[in-house]
């Protein structure tokens, strides 16, 4: 080695051997800092949902968080599979309600959960986190169903939609970091048949009370024959040939009924505003009335009066009630339901009206228990549950809420009934008035037939 580098070799080691200890420190950290590299990796956590359709071929694969299926149409879910991925350990697993076998096992995550059969479609589902994911994460997940829309969200294994009620057609699933926000309202997230929830199902969305008051004003005239409003519907389909029998069949005498469906606005009518005499059928709406207005007046005695003027028609019991509550009541109910004094008046316990008038009655009756409701509003509804005479509760197996009138001879001869129908394809407003007095199978066959076209055209 030259003498000029040893020389300088050992100058320095001197230097370094002449540094204070905190500066061999920092100059240590700085190298151990550039020695580290990048940062830790972003914590990561990802779904990814694959869906099948009814009359849709294959998979349909959605990320996390978007909407699996669609959210309009009548194409149900058949199969779904729920994919986990991400830098926190654990996984996902989940179940589903088929309309014919009930609920499934749980499944692993990238099974399948459902059959891909078109005729048994998924009409619920639970999904539940594992591992360690589920200690750091809410997995919150709903449905959108057919004739429905959007439920609340569920989360971590709790049900969403609408078991026997309505078909799952899409589906959003999303993990949230537990203690953020849920991504929405947990209201009206499942419901199920033979529950008080089912009715609460159909009661929801639609048409507001007073567009559903406007969509009957569109139907007209006293001879006008058959027609449709809010909407086109083709009376040569199989339904509607069915119903132009029922009313041929009922050709020698006065008629017209109205039906509203309540979520579309959509509806048929025949003769719609042709004036008979009411009977008994007005009792349905007073007595919804007296719920409404006067709730707080009702003890035992008058819930008593009130049963017996819906159950058995009591004409003593509708009488009481008239003398103790007036007329007044039946003025605001009409008001409610956009009824002028014209269309009916008000202070004659058994006015002349015609269906279209029946029928806003009942869709102002529908709302007060359905969708503005009271304490006592359960109770009341309950008394419009097979009453006696109703051809509309004779004539479907499906759930109604009716009231029927009638007066054979007097000058009256009138066979009436209006009510709800409580239908799985959507509740609907139905008003029957005519003059055919005891034929209570042809006026029951006449309201299966418009229960068919209902179904036809909401479908």
């Amino acid at each position: 080695m030259p003498a000029r580098w040893a020389a300088a070799l050992v100058l320095g080691f001197a230097l370094v051997l002449a540094m204070p200890a905190t500066a061999l420190a920092a100059e240590g950290d700085k190298a151990a800092s550039a020695d580290d590299g990048a940062a830790a990796p972003k914590e990561s956590v990802e779904l990814v949902c694959k869906t099948t359709l009814a009359g849709v071929r294959g998979w349909q694969s959605t990320d996390g968080g978007k909407l699996a299926g669609r959210k309009s149409g009548s194409a149900a879910v058949t199969a779904l599979r729920i994919a986990y991925k991400g830098t926190v350990d654990g996984s996902i697993k989940y179940q589903t309600y088929q309309a014919a076998g009930g609920w499934s096992d749980y499944v692993a995550a990238n099974k399948t959960s459902g059959t891909k059969r078109a005729a048994n479609p998924i009409q619920a589902l639970r999904v539940k986190l594992t591992g360690d994911v589920a200690d750091r994460y809410n997995v919150y997940y709903r449905a959108n169903l057919v004739g429905y829309g959007w439920t609340g969200w569920g989360k971590n294994g709790q049900a969403v939609g609408a078991r026997k009620l309505a078909s799952v057609r899409g589906y959003q699933v999303k993990l949230v970091k537990k203690g953020k926000k849920a991504p929405g309202s947990a209201k009206n997230r499942y419901f199920s048949r033979g529950a008080a929830s089912a009715e609460v199902f159909y009661a929801q969305g639609g048409k507001t009370r007073t567009q559903l008051t406007r969509a009957l004003n569109k139907a007209k005239g006293a001879n006008s024959g058959l027609k449709a409003f809010g909407g086109k519907y083709n009376f040569n389909s199989k339904a509607g040939k069915k119903l132009k029998a029922a009313i041929k069949n009922l050709g020698r005498y006065k008629l017209s009924f109205t039906m509203i469906d309540l979520k579309t606005g959509r509806g048929i009518s025949y003769n719609p505003t042709k004036v008979l005499y009411i009977a008994s059928s007005i009792k349905g709406p007073y007595v919804a009335a007296i719920n409404k207005y006067r709730a707080g007046s009702v003890g035992a005695g008058t819930r008593a009066t009130m049963s017996s003027t819906i159950k058995v028609s009591s004409n003593e019991g509708y009488s009481s009630l008239r003398r103790r509550f007036g007329h007044g009541i039946m003025k605001k109910m009409m008001n409610y339901c956009g009824i002028s004094e014209k269309e009916m008046t008000s202070t004659r316990n058994y006015p002349y009206m015609s269906s279209r008038t029946l029928a806003k009655l009942w869709v102002g009756t529908y709302w007060s228990y359905y969708r503005e409701t009271n304490t006592r509003s359960a109770w009341a509804r309950g008394l419009y549950a097979h009453p006696w005479n109703s051809f509309i509760d004779r004539g479907l197996s499906t759930p109604t809420r009716s009231k029927p009138g009638w007066y054979p001879g007097g000058g009256y001869n009138v066979q009436n009934d209006g009510g709800v129908v409580l239908s799985s394809d959507g509740h609907y407003v139905v008003a029957v008035m005519s003059s055919a007095c005891g034929q209570y199978g042809k006026l029951a066959n006449l309201v299966r037939a418009i229960d068919g076209v209902h179904a036809d055209m909401v479908k």
